[in-house]
């Protein structure tokens, strides 16, 4: 045999591919072998083994990964028809019959009867912010628990992670577009959906029940690079038929030549069913927010810690019960819509117009979006029964507006007291006029405490501050403008 024997057995087909009933082998030319001396055959030998092993064992992990990817698929099929079938039947128990009032009673009783603590006006707050937008943010120090309100308020009603009508997606510190969220294109060419895409096809399947999702630490990236897409989207909402739509979610040229993905997600809007609550953290490790992203959201605080815990407290099972998207689906889209609450809606832009006027004076006013969702939030309280008016403004101008105001000018702080002085009704013509000093944030601090006794026995009629929670949020601004010359909401 002349040449190099690996050489050899390809040049001359030594071996080839035959199939027998379609099924495919690998075939030893016997005429050819029969032809070679013993020497020739000792040098094949091992090159012969080596192919043959090499070619069966391809073959059998090419038919073992093929049987795997069919029985994953097989798997995720059955897993999707088990969840359908549960969501099917919860459907199908949905409350019918319910009091807004009597539910938040209820959320607060079962969160308690889970083993944790959090006050009723917590969840209050909670409820009236996902009624006025889906899109709340929980800002606060470590370990006050945000992510738990958000898994345990969407258990209460109904929600869980077996079924995927709750999802806690954590933000990674990488995130600098929105292709984790929504997806991308990949190499091949096909399109790739993002998390929060499959989680919005799954809703837009079943409008009849909420699905929460949790953004947990959301602020370890910047928001404005991975949200922003969403932000805007969000700001398309619009009724159409009763039904709150927005804009399409995904851009075609994303899809490219993807046909199976247009026919899968072309046609996805944000629905009506989908509340977003990111939880924030700040410290050294996070990212501040932009006016963009404080003008699309209530911001709830979660600084308040109680270290001591009841172990005698008696235990009490608290089952979830299954209420409908309803419960908190938003009323109102536009200000128009308000008409028949325009008194309520009017006493509270009559409110805001005051206090715009005031943030001029340091260029920190507001705009329309907020104007509409203080509106909203405040004709939700009253009309259900939750807070009275100046409760829940108190809560939309911490949550709304004073968020937008930090600076180092000595506009922002003459700005920030002069909120204060009309917030709390104190009478401060005693203080300096040209500066805010210690002694004075000390007779604020005072003047805010001896309130707070006042309103222990519930009664509103007694406390002489208007606001009362804004006003010892602007307090805590105006000591650290003193401290550091420099103030902000976080």
């Amino acid at each position: 045999m002349s040449g190099n024997p690996y050489e050899a057995i390809n040049r001359d087909n030594y071996i080839f591919k035959e199939y027998v009933e379609d099924v495919e082998y690998l075939s030893f030319n016997t005429e050819l072998w029969d032809k070679l001396t013993e020497e020739d055959k000792e040098k094949l030998k091992d090159i012969l083994e080596f192919k043959l092993n090499k070619y069966y064992s391809e073959k059998v992990l090419g038919e073992n990964e093929e049987l795997q990817s069919r029985e994953e698929n097989a798997s995720a099929n059955e897993e999707t028809n088990m969840i359908e079938t549960v969501i099917s039947k919860k459907i199908s128990r949905l409350e019918k019959d319910f009091d807004n009032k009597a539910v938040i009673e209820f959320i607060h009783n079962y969160i308690t009867a889970e083993g944790y603590e959090y006050s009723k006006d917590i969840i209050k707050n909670l409820y009236l912010s996902l009624k006025t937008k889906p899109f709340v943010i929980l800002y606060g120090i470590s370990g006050t628990g945000k992510s738990k309100l958000v898994e345990l308020f969407a258990k209460a009603l109904g929600a869980s992670r077996e079924d995927e009508t709750y999802n806690l997606i954590p933000v990674r510190p990488d995130w600098s577009d929105a292709s984790e969220l929504i997806g991308y294109r990949n190499i091949e060419g096909n399109f790739q959906p993002g998390i929060l895409t499959n989680i919005i096809k799954k809703a837009s399947a079943h409008k009849e029940i909420p699905y929460f999702v949790c953004l947990d630490e959301m602020n370890l990236a910047r928001v404005e690079y991975y949200f922003s897409d969403i932000l805007s989207i969000m700001e398309t909402r619009n009724k159409e038929n009763i039904e709150i739509k927005t804009d399409k979610l995904i851009r075609r040229e994303l899809f490219a030549g993807d046909k199976d993905a247009v026919e899968s997600f072309e046609d996805l809007y944000i629905p009506e069913n989908l509340y977003i609550i990111g939880t924030v953290n700040m410290d050294e490790t996070t990212f501040p927010f932009s006016k963009k992203v404080l003008d699309r959201a209530n911001t709830i605080e979660f600084n308040e810690v109680n270290l001591d815990y009841a172990f005698d407290r008696e235990k009490v099972e608290v089952p979830p019960k299954l209420y409908p998207n309803k419960l908190i689906l938003s009323e109102y889209i536009k200000i128009s819509e308000c008409s028949e609450k325009k008194d309520t809606a009017k006493e509270v832009i009559g409110e805001l117009i005051e206090i715009n006027n005031i943030l001029e004076q340091c260029d920190m006013q507001f705009a329309y979006r907020v104007r509409d969702e203080i509106v909203f939030y405040v004709i939700y309280a009253v009309s259900e029964g939750i807070m009275d008016f100046h409760e829940a403004l108190d809560y939309s101008i911490k949550q709304k507006i004073l968020p937008r105001i930090s600076g180092s000018s000595s506009e922002v702080e003459q700005c920030l007291f002069t909120l204060f002085k009309v917030f709390s009704n104190m009478d401060t013509s005693s203080f300096n006029a040209d500066y805010i000093d210690e002694e004075a944030l000390k007779k604020m601090k005072s003047y805010l405490v001896d309130d707070e006794k006042k309103l222990k026995d519930g009664s509103r009629e007694k406390s002489v501050c208007k606001y009362p929670i804004s006003s010892e949020k602007i307090l805590k601004m105006l000591w650290r403008f003193n401290k550091d010359g420099f103030t902000t909401f976080w």
